[in-house]
Parts: C-alpha cells; structure tokens; sequence
C-alpha cells in the first residue's frame, strides 16, 4: 500500500491536498497534543500571520494551528488594509489572530485596539502579545456595545472560548454568567476615531451592538469593516441579518462574503439571510464610493 492509499484512510485526510500535507498536518497533531498535556504554548509561523503562539487546550488555537485555511483571505484582507496606518480595532480579539496580522502589518505606521471582554481569554491574549513583543498593541478588556457601562457576559467552561457571547435569549448556565465592562467604540477611541482605518468585529450575534456604538468611525469615510453574520446568533440577539446589513448599508458597500470554509460568494442580502440560518459568513464592507482593487472584489 503507497504511503497517499494510506493517509487517505486517516482521520483528516480529506482536507490534505497530498500525502505531503497530510503528514505535516499528523505532525502539528501530535505538536498540539504534547503541548495540551504539558500546559505549555509554543510560538510557530502561521502563513498569514507571521509568527504566532499556539495555546493549549484552546479550540481556536487548535483550529488555527491545524488548519491552514482559516479565514486566510479575510486575514490577507486585513493584513493588507492594516499596512496603510492609522488605527486598527479588534472587537472579540479572542487569542488575538487578527490582532497579530494587523499590529505587524501596521507596524510604526499605525496601532491595533483590541477588545476582548472574557477573562480567560483576555489572558491568553495578554500572552500573545507579550511573547511577540508587539508595542503598537492597546488590550482592553472591555466588551462594545451600544453604550456605555456594564454588561452581562456569558463564558464557555467547557473551555471552548470562541462561543462566549454576552448574554441573550440562548439557554445557558446562571454559573457562567459574568459582569463585564462594557464601552462604545466611539468612547473607546475618542479623537481617534476619526483616524480608524479598519474593524474587525466577531462577537457571536451581538455585532449591530457594538456598530450602533461606533457611528462616528463607521462615518470617517476610510473605515473598512469585517463583521461576522450568524443568522441564528443574531436572532437570538434580538437582531438579523437583514437589520445588520441595512445598518451597515447607510454608510458602507459590501465588497466581499465569505463562508467559513472559504468560499466566497455575491455580496448581496440575499446571501446571508436566514435561508441559510446554520451558515456563518464573514463580510467586507468598504465606505460608500471607495474604488476596490478586483482581487478584493
């Protein structure tokens, strides 16, 4: 049996273009899983980001280690909207993926505000940062919302931090409720806003929220925005897809819709409804009359 007939009957091997990739992919395994029973992160060089740290027992970190395809064309984006300067916000930094890409990308020329309201993995994000030695970066851990105060936040003990969300009409344990911080993106950014060049903003469902309380950057004229659509995490926000993007549409063209596995698709409405209720996208939205290179398109 040739070593390709072999993987392609290993856990994974779907995903591999070769036998090649599908050992290195058995190789970071194996690297995730020493570094889960022994407590320790490792930095390693992701293809987008650069170098970047890998946390144990940390679902993105796994996702992000193993899978070279997460998000790349929304961080490539990113990445290269980030190397014009200015500012640069970061709503539910998590780990701090995009943080990273940006911050380098930026580099003397601008700085990331990165956001990221639960405690545990604002630590972990504090880690990434400090590891990588990034100085552009500020970490605030603050939730956004449409005003200004606290906010009741919901944490994950199952330790999967990426679904942690602020609290809403999804069913969840009284144990995991939290108080949080939480602050408008135009208080956030206070002069600066109107120097805000790009948000990104992913926090499960709560993202009208958070751009009702930036409508002073979302009207500086150069801010581009990636925002996460979830018809399902929406709705249970009291909000949808199509009040999201008619929010956005006031100020700001969709230029790009991207599935989670990587598939782009027409940037219009009709895409992200609720006909789609269990798909996630990611969105690029430029300002009204901005001219789009076609590879971004």
């Amino acid at each position: 049996m040739t070593l390709a007939q072999l993987t392609s009957r290993l856990p994974g091997a779907r995903w591999a273009a070769s036998a090649g990739a599908h050992l290195r992919w058995v190789l970071r395994r194996s690297r995730a899983e020493s570094a889960d029973r022994s407590g320790r992160p490792f930095q390693y060089v992701h293809p987008i980001v650069g170098r970047f740290v890998y946390h144990p027992s940390d679902y993105l970190s796994r996702r992000v280690f193993l899978y070279d395809n997460f998000e790349r064309q929304e961080l490539q984006l990113a990445r290269d909207r980030a190397r014009g300067g200015g500012t640069i916000v970061d709503v539910g930094a998590n780990i701090g993926l995009y943080t990273v890409a940006c911050a380098r990308a930026a580099g003397d020329r601008g700085r990331v505000i990165a956001l990221e309201p639960g405690p545990r993995t604002f630590q972990k994000l504090a880690q990434t940062c400090a590891l990588l030695d990034l100085t552009n970066v500020t970490l605030l851990q603050v939730a956004a919302g449409r005003a200004s105060g606290t906010a009741l936040f919901v944490t994950d003990r199952s330790g999967r931090d990426v679904h942690q969300h602020l609290a809403d009409a999804r069913p969840h344990d009284p144990e995991d409720d939290l108080r949080v911080d939480s602050r408008r993106l135009d208080d956030v950014c206070g002069p600066a806003a109107d120097g805000v060049t790009l948000m990104k903003i992913d926090v499960e469902g709560h993202e009208l929220e958070v751009l009702e309380g930036a409508e002073r950057i979302l009207t500086n004229g150069s801010v581009h925005v990636i925002v996460e659509f979830s018809a399902a995490a929406l709705a249970a926000a009291d909000a949808s897809s199509e009040r999201l993007w008619e929010f956005l549409a006031r100020t700001h063209e969709c230029a790009g819709t991207f599935l989670e596995d990587g598939i782009q698709l027409v940037p219009i409405l009709a895409n992200v409804t609720s006909r789609r209720p269990a798909a996630v996208f990611n969105t690029l939205w430029i300002p009204l009359g901005t001219v789009v290179p076609p590879r971004q398109c």
